[in-house]
């Protein structure tokens, strides 16, 4: 037997929302009353179907809904409704309506999860398996953590505070993000972070063997630190090209920090150009050679190589004396 349930609840004095699912994928999306509106589409035996109802606890402010259909086992306490019914009962989609404002939060085994257009206080979703699609409005902070699924942020409209992304094997995508404090982390997943505003103060990015890219709204201001061991980092100014161990350097006058560390995955930066009245690119030689000078200075490479690679990105011979010259 197959139904579509649906629930409903008022919530006038609720601020925090906490759900728990297992394997079902999960659509959350805007409610303009202030009720939480569910439908679930499950499957099973008959009795099972009819009789079906999510666990919910109300602590003060704070509601939390279990979605995951259990055999009944000591009534009286929350959440020990003794054995989840595997193969009996089957929750197959769920669409969950909310109002704005609220925090949120959810946690889930394998079902991917599809947040449209919604404002929250915070943002937190957890799941080992399954996919987060995020297209927002307001959020103060957002933190999301996952195993193997992956992680796309479509579009949140307001600048977070702190955005934490974290994955193990999935994938991290995202298209529009304003931030003041990043952390973003996977071990084997990539890393794609697009049309980032540069007014950030801080963004972390450490992958084991992950690919990172970054490009920018408009060009930032931003003080880079690298540490890798065998990734190649790449850049389309020019700034540095080929593999790195430790690096630093300035992109304009440094307002904020962007640091990356990896084992074996590339780096990819866009700063995008500066381009002169005339249209021509400027900046791009000057920071080119302050890099130089600081490998100089630490050791990290001899005049000759510095020479080869000034060489092999098409400087002249009187401009490479010159740059070497009482160094």
């Amino acid at each position: 037997m197959k139904e579509t349930k649906k629930f409903e609840w008022d919530i006038p004095n609720v601020k925090r929302l906490f759900v728990h699912s297992i394997s079902s994928d999960t659509v959350v999306a805007r409610n303009s009353e202030s009720k939480i509106s569910l439908e679930i589409e499950i499957s099973g035996f008959k009795k099972d179907v009819e009789e079906y109802e999510p666990k919910v606890k109300i602590d003060t402010d704070r509601f939390e809904i279990d979605l995951s259909p259990y055999t009944p086992f000591f009534p009286d306490g929350f959440f020990a409704f003794g054995f989840i019914k595997f193969g009996e009962l089957e929750i197959q989609k769920i669409f969950l309506k909310i109002p704005d404002g609220l925090s949120f939060g959810m946690e889930t085994t394998s079902g991917d999860t599809f947040i449209k257009e919604l404002s929250f206080g915070e943002l937190r979703l957890s799941s080992v398996s399954g996919d987060f699609i995020i297209n927002a409005k307001e959020m103060k902070n957002l933190f999301v953590k996952t195993t193997s699924g992956d992680i796309g942020i479509e579009n949140i409209s307001s600048k977070l505070d702190e955005m934490d992304l974290q994955s193990v094997s999935g994938g991290i995508k995202s298209k529009v993000t304003s931030f003041n404090h990043g952390n973003v982390k996977t071990t084997s997943g990539d890393i794609d972070l697009m049309s980032v505003d540069p007014k950030f103060k801080s963004l972390d990015v450490k992958t084991i063997s992950g690919d990172f890219s970054i490009s920018f709204t408009s060009r930032p201001n931003v003080r880079v630190e690298i540490e890798t061991v065998s990734g190649d980092v790449k850049s389309d100014a020019n700034i540095m090209i080929g593999k790195l161990s430790h690096a630093g350097f300035n992109v304009g006058e440094p307002l904020s920090t962007l640091k990356f560390k990896s084992i074996s995955g590339d780096a990819t930066f866009k700063f995008g150009s500066k381009a002169d009245e005339d249209g021509k690119v400027q900046g791009s030689e000057d920071e080119r050679l302050k890099i130089f000078e600081e490998i100089l200075k630490s050791k990290r490479a001899t005049k000759e190589e510095i020479k080869e690679l000034m060489v092999t990105l098409g400087y002249k011979d009187e401009e490479i004396e010159a740059f070497l010259l009482n160094r």
